[in-house]
């Protein structure tokens, strides 16, 4: 007997919930029909999938391997059903993007929620982390990434460029007042620097054609949570090199833009990236093309 798709679904909620509450709630089905129909799949198919404790359920081997292969084809049965929607249509089901920390409040927390406020049958599911995250284990339909993009799998669009200043703390200049006399970024090799990973090399641009990258050596913080390393800086703790986004207000108080005989922080691109595997559903387009339209939030 083959495997229902809906005791299949029903699993595959579990997978990525780690209860059976959890799954029951998303589905909006009784607890005991998920605990029914697991029980049900796993009598088809003829091993255990998940284990029970009082607690919380974990996978198997053999219920992690059926998880991942699941969830992409649920995924595709989803891309495809949504491939088949009216363009003119309500936007309906779940959409779930991603988006760095640090720019998702000031940057795409007000238009996403306008852009779900306008449609209603669309479930909005936001997860900010500034690490990439992995879009077809994760499930993701939509992912704002900073270049330089890492993952080349997948389709990137691109929306627009984020400045970066260099900067450090008003006290720290204080101390050092060499730093306001530069001229080239390689001159920061004698100086503390707060790192954030992934952006560990740092592009510099004089000009159309001058390029230099520095990659610091004396760490004073290293941490890939954007925030606290702008805490960090302005603590003078060390240079940074940093989102304007994230340190535009304080300029000229706390903070101090270090000018290097015309070397400036290169800009870094803004991408759109979505699963190559889907077809561009148009849930997907309609909150590109609104992030677009868009901009002058940020």
């Amino acid at each position: 007997m083959k495997p229902k798709l809906d005791d299949i679904a029903i699993f595959v909620a579990i997978a990525g919930s780690g209860s059976f509450a959890a799954a029951a709630k998303a589905l909006s089905i009784p607890t005991s029909t998920v605990s029914r129909r697991l029980a049900a799949l796993e009598a088809t198919l003829g091993t255990q999938l998940v284990r029970r404790t009082t607690r919380r359920v974990s996978l198997t081997e053999d219920g992690v391997a059926f998880a991942e292969r699941c969830r992409s084809a649920l995924e595709e049965i989803e891309s495809a059903s949504a491939a088949l929607e009216p363009q003119d249509g309500p936007l309906k089901g779940s959409l779930r993007v991603s988006a760095p920390a640090y720019i998702c409040p000031d940057v795409f927390g007000t238009w996403l929620l306008e852009f779900a406020s306008r449609h209603p049958k669309l479930s909005l599911e936001l997860r900010l982390s500034n690490v990439e995250p992995d879009l077809i284990e994760e499930g993701i339909d939509l992912s704002f990434q900073v270049g330089p993009l890492r993952d080349q799998q997948h389709i990137a669009r691109r929306m627009w460029t984020f400045p970066y200043t260099l900067c450090a703390a008003r006290r720290l200049v204080e101390a050092r007042p060499d730093l306001l006399a530069f001229e080239h970024p390689g001159a920061l090799a004698d100086h503390p620097c707060v790192v954030t990973p992934p952006l560990d090399k740092w592009r510099f641009e004089r000009g159309a054609d001058e390029r230099f990258t520095f990659v610091p050596g004396r760490r004073s913080v290293v941490s890939d949570d954007w925030r606290v390393g702008a805490s960090a800086v302005r603590m003078g703790m060390g240079v940074g090199f940093l989102p304007h986004v994230l340190v535009e207000t304080d300029l000229g108080r706390d903070l101090i833009a270090l000018d290097l005989h015309g070397w400036r922080p290169a800009p870094r691109e803004l991408f759109a990236v979505y699963p190559a595997s889907r077809q561009l559903s148009p849930k997907v387009r309609a909150a590109i093309d609104y992030a677009l339209s868009g901009r002058g939030v940020h």
